[in-house]
C-alpha cells in the first residue's frame, strides 16, 4: 500500500511524538504524532489489523470525527483524511498484522490547549471506536511505537 504524505505548511511548531492518552478506545490504533501547522492540527496514526477479525477486518472513518479541547463543549470537525476511507468506504485488510497509516487533519486548535479528546463518535461503547480521551499535547507515553518499513 502507497502512503501518502500531504506536505506541511511553512509555519509549523514542534510535534508531538507518542503523546500520553488517559483512556482509548480500540486497543489496536497507536496516536503516532501530533503537529500544530499554521492553519490545521494534523495527527498521524498507525492502525494494526487485529487477530479478532478474519485477515484483520476492515477500517474507516466517519466524516464527523472531531477534535476537542478537554472539559470543553467546543468540537473541531474533520478537515480531510489521508489514507483512510471515509464512512461508508473501507479499507480491507490482506493480513492480521497490517498496518495502516494515517493523517487526519482538522481546524487549528485555539493557543493554549494542553489536552484534547478525539472522537470518531461517542457511544454508550466508546471501544467501538477510534475514540481517544484526555490526549496530552505536552506530554509524551512511555513505550515504543511500531513502524513497519
Amino acid at each position: 500500500m502507497k502512503y501518502i504524505e500531504a506536505p506541511y505548511t511553512e509555519k509549523k511548531e514542534k510535534p508531538i511524538y507518542n503523546p500520553s492518552v488517559e483512556f482509548q478506545g480500540d486497543s489496536d490504533i497507536e496516536i503516532m504524532r501530533i503537529v500544530q501547522e499554521e492553519e490545521l492540527t494534523r495527527i498521524d496514526f498507525a492502525y494494526r489489523s487485529s487477530p479478532k477479525y478474519i485477515k484483520g477486518g476492515w477500517v474507516q472513518i466517519d466524516r464527523e470525527t472531531f477534535i476537542r479541547p478537554v472539559n470543553t463543549g467546543m468540537r473541531l470537525t474533520l478537515v480531510h483524511a489521508v489514507n483512510i476511507p471515509t464512512a461508508p468506504k473501507k479499507h480491507w485488510f490482506k493480513m492480521v498484522g497490517e498496518y495502516l497509516y494515517y493523517t487526519l487533519y482538522f481546524p487549528k486548535l485555539p493557543d493554549g490547549v494542553v489536552a484534547i479528546d478525539i472522537i470518531e463518535r461517542e457511544a454508550a461503547r466508546p471501544h467501538n471506536f477510534f475514540n481517544f480521551y484526555g490526549v496530552s499535547l505536552e506530554r509524551i507515553a512511555r513505550g515504543v511505537i511500531m513502524v513497519n518499513n
